[in-house]
């Protein structure tokens, strides 16, 4: 048996990890030294990658007997990994249980609540990580306020020792008086400015005293504009004055513990339904959504009204009886008819033409629609050629074709292009390349098996009149990106009516245009919520909201879809970190993705 002291001494993770620490091994090498020894021809390198390629992300849910299908993992070894993932989401459940999180005024208050009847004046700063999380809670001064002689390093100095991402001040009066003095206005306007500079914010200066308690902010916009002081909530108001970045802050939101949600139907060489590059994908989010979901909803049916790639759907065909999939591309229209529908096919027929058609050779091919558009740009000239040729074929044979055939076919022509095209994973723009590499090829697709669907490509808002379900997922785009324009090569693909093209993207006319992508987004999705019949709404959110890209910037405010919701029924927030799929160049940080669950009140 080949343990670690057969590896070559330079390469031993043990003396890497003495030498330079658990950071400098990667995740096969730790497990490596948990494993010890391997097994007869394999090291135990080898062995620990095996596993860790093998279940990838889904590593920490792992079980004893899928452990022991590996050959030469026994029970022993099984149950030391296995043990030494459950101690350590012991700690990890038990540190998160003891987190603060500070997300309004009202929570300040908890936490400073004995500076109220305080008979001297004090200011204490709360510190904050990213997620909001109480990092420290310190007392930075006791007696009056004098900006000429408290310095912001007091402020900020222990916020870079703590790696804070914003801050929050508290100071009591103990007169009684909750109004900010001139010295608070003029210091507050000093640290903030300071905040700006640094990097890390001052997202609220809290007044406190017995006879009442305040945002200094809120307060001031009162004064100003007539806004009303919101003891608890979303303190938008906040940054109209200095104009700083805004931290998510006043919105009360849940976190729940994730179950894994088996994704079946892995089968080699053939295209899943979740192997496409999509602006807001949830693949990787489905374990958080349907942990969700189990835990809130009940239901037999189960409606996605903007499906992008289907995946949500896809997992709900395996928990509901009914499913509806609706979105408004011809793309994803042809895929869903292609992967969910109930329509006859043959397997050995569709491989037999797909093998036909990987068998031919772009040289041998004149140029055509396809290839004189975007050859040399999005795809090489060669493979354009022959996407083209496959395209025209497909619809020169379609005749010969059941409908689920037909859209299986150009399905699988859809994801084989996805897999080449010369982007950054939408068609807005091309790599510009002397030369794109020739590398098509054409795979079929796996299927899924639903007891009951319904699959329409409509507007919405137009079928949420017409729709009844359990049940209904709603995942509008939300910024100005139009998924018609940014998919617009496989829409041209899909519909095949050779359009004339426009512009260095070479794109057709403007169709399929949505108004969430516009500043009616908040009066469609308000539309659309009032109108629809459904037990529960699901709204999936995420908050590029302050992105610095004005394409990127959502048009809705959390607040504002919590307040539509709210106005059906009692609505839960869930938040979790996650950094989604962005194809530019777009900076943004602290990424979070909301899940808000409604359970509609029925008259």
């Amino acid at each position: 048996m080949s343990k670690i002291k057969d590896i070559p001494k330079i390469d031993r993770p043990r003396e890497r990890y003495l030498q330079k620490g658990a950071d400098a091994l990667s995740k096969s090498d730790l497990l490596a030294i948990l494993l010890g020894s391997g097994i007869k021809g394999k090291n135990v390198r080898l062995v620990s990658e095996n596993i860790i390629r093998k279940y990838g992300k889904k590593f920490l849910s792992i079980t004893v007997d899928e452990l022991m299908e590996i050959p030469g993992i026994g029970q022993t070894k099984a149950l030391q990994i296995t043990s030494a993932i459950s101690l350590v989401k012991r700690f990890y459940e038990e540190n998160e249980i003891n987190e603060t999180v500070v997300k309004n005024s009202q929570d300040v208050l908890t936490l400073t609540y004995d500076l109220r009847n305080m008979k001297k004046e004090h200011l204490v700063c709360l510190y904050l990580n990213a997620r909001n999380v109480l990092l420290k809670k310190e007392i930075i001064s006791i007696g009056i306020i004098d900006k000429t002689l408290l310095h912001p390093r007091e402020i900020f100095y222990p916020a870079i020792e703590l790696n804070a991402a914003s801050v929050i001040l508290i100071h009591n009066h103990p007169s009684g008086d909750s109004m900010p003095s001139d010295e608070d206005i003029k210091f507050v306007e000093k640290l903030t400015q300071a905040g700006e500079i640094m990097g890390i914010p001052v997202i609220d200066f809290v007044i406190i005293s017995s006879k009442g308690d305040c945002s200094f902010y809120e307060k001031l916009e009162r004064q100003n504009k007539g806004f009303d002081y919101v003891a608890e909530g979303v303190h938008d108001t906040l940054f109209d004055l200095l104009k700083i970045e805004k931290p998510t802050y006043g919105i009360t939101t849940e976190k729940i513990q994730e179950t894994y949600i088996n994704i079946p139907q892995i089968k080699e060489n053939y295209f899943q339904l979740q192997n496409r590059r999509y602006i807001g994908n949830k693949y990787k989010l489905i374990d958080w959504i349907f942990s969700i979901l189990n835990k809130e909803c009940k239901g037999k049916s189960f409606a996605d009204i903007f499906a992008g790639t289907g995946v949500v759907a896809a997992v709900a065909s395996k928990h509901f009886d009914e499913i509806i999939l609706n979105d408004f591309l011809h793309s994803n229209y042809a895929v869903y008819k292609a992967f969910f529908d109930k329509g006859t096919w043959s397997q050995e027929k569709i491989n037999g033409i797909i093998k036909n058609y990987n068998n031919i050779n772009g040289e041998d091919l004149g140029d055509n629609y396809f290839s004189e558009n975007f050859g040399g740009k999005y795809f090489s000239t060669n493979s354009a050629k022959i996407i083209g040729f496959i395209r025209e074929n497909i619809e020169k044979n379609k005749s010969k074709l059941t409908e689920r055939e037909y859209n299986m076919l150009i399905s699988s022509l859809l994801y084989s292009v996805d897999k080449i095209a010369n982007t950054v994973g939408h068609y807005d723009a091309y790599f510009k390349k002397e030369a794109v590499v020739d590398n098509f090829f054409m795979r079929p697709i796996d299927p899924i098996e639903v007891k009951e669907v319904s699959i329409f490509r409509e507007d919405a808002n137009e079928l949420a009149k017409k729709i009844q379900t359990d049940i209904v997922y709603i995942d509008p785009p939300y910024n100005s990106r139009q998924y018609s324009r940014f998919y617009h090569v496989l829409e041209t693909l899909t519909k095949w009516d050779k359009p004339k093209l426009h512009g260095v993207a070479l794109k057709p006319e403007s169709e399929n245009m949505s108004d969430y992508c516009r500043v009616k987004a908040k009066d469609r999705l308000t539309e659309l919520v009032n109108a629809i019949k459904a037990k529960y709404l699901v709204v999936s959110y995420n908050n590029t909201y302050d992105s610095k890209s004005n394409s990127s910037q959502n048009k809705i405010a959390l607040e504002q879809i919590k307040n539509i919701l709210n106005k059906r029924g009692e609505t839960k927030i869930f938040e979790k970190d996650y950094r989604h799929f962005n194809a530019g160049n777009t900076d943004f940080n602290n990424h979070k993705e909301y899940l808000f669950v409604t359970h509609v009140d029925y008259e």
